[in-house]
């Protein structure tokens, strides 16, 4: 009886341990207000509705910040099991497993007002120097563009600070973002400042987990269950409503 009952004692902790391991996620991301803001309860937009949809299937997380470039590359590696605020490309496909698209982006070009720009087409901007984000995948035309200059910064506070200097003519980056970063440290300027339209591309994003975590398949799995449970009951919208102004 003693034989069996040890052997039995083994199993059903070692279930109980991976059963932990898989509650909680380290998270990594980069400080991206107001998807993700370090100094918000909530943490941001994209953090309250991935840590309340993981919540819902039973994970806990939590949530390392770092530049764009580290925690990419740390979750790419298995450093972190997942990112909650990613773009998808082929490329990070390779080694991270996918959510179901949970926001969009609207990546537009910025100026300043008194810069005449006749935009219809990348290939309006050449001449022009553009302040871009290191590691970001705006969209597949402008990243492998050859006839653009970029010049990039690892913050979106540096190329808004460097276009409101003439250091350079252009940036760009999702709308809200932008909006929300000129509010924050640029409130007297934001009114010299305008988007070139039409957009330049409309991204999903994504939460995102490291093909490193053997429960990755399931993790998503459980992310993409609980976002479609909080879209049809109305705790989405209501996430959402929290940061609009």
């Amino acid at each position: 009886m003693h034989r069996l009952l040890l052997p039995l004692c083994f199993l059903l902790l070692s279930s109980l341990a991976q059963a932990n391991e898989t509650q909680t996620l380290r998270m990594v991301s980069n400080q991206w207000p107001p998807y993700v803001d370090s100094s918000l309860a909530a943490q941001g937009l994209a953090i309250e509705i991935v840590t309340k949809a993981l919540q819902r299937k039973g994970y806990q997380s939590t949530l390392t910040i770092d530049s764009w470039p580290r925690a990419l590359e740390g979750v790419e590696i298995g450093v972190f099991d997942a990112t909650c605020a990613i773009w998808k490309t082929p490329e990070r496909e390779q080694d991270l497993l996918f959510s179901q698209p949970y926001l969009k982006n609207k990546i537009s070009f910025l100026k300043k007002k008194n810069l005449s720009i006749n935009y219809h087409q990348l290939s309006d901007l050449k001449g022009f120097i553009i302040g871009v984000l290191r590691g970001y995948a705006y969209n597949d035309e402008f990243t492998q563009s050859r006839g653009l200059m970029k010049v990039p910064e690892n913050y979106v506070i540096q190329n808004l600070q460097k276009l409101n200097q003439g250091a350079i003519e252009l940036t760009l980056g999702d709308e809200l973002v932008i909006n929300h970063a000129l509010k924050q440290y640029l409130p007297k300027q934001t009114h010299t400042f305008e988007f070139l339209s039409p957009a330049l591309a409309y991204r999903d994003l994504y939460f995102a987990v490291s093909k490193s975590n053997k429960n990755a398949q399931a993790i998503i799995d459980d992310f993409n269950a609980a976002l479609k449970e909080m879209q049809q009951d109305g705790s989405y919208d209501r996430i959402i409503s929290h940061y609009q102004h």
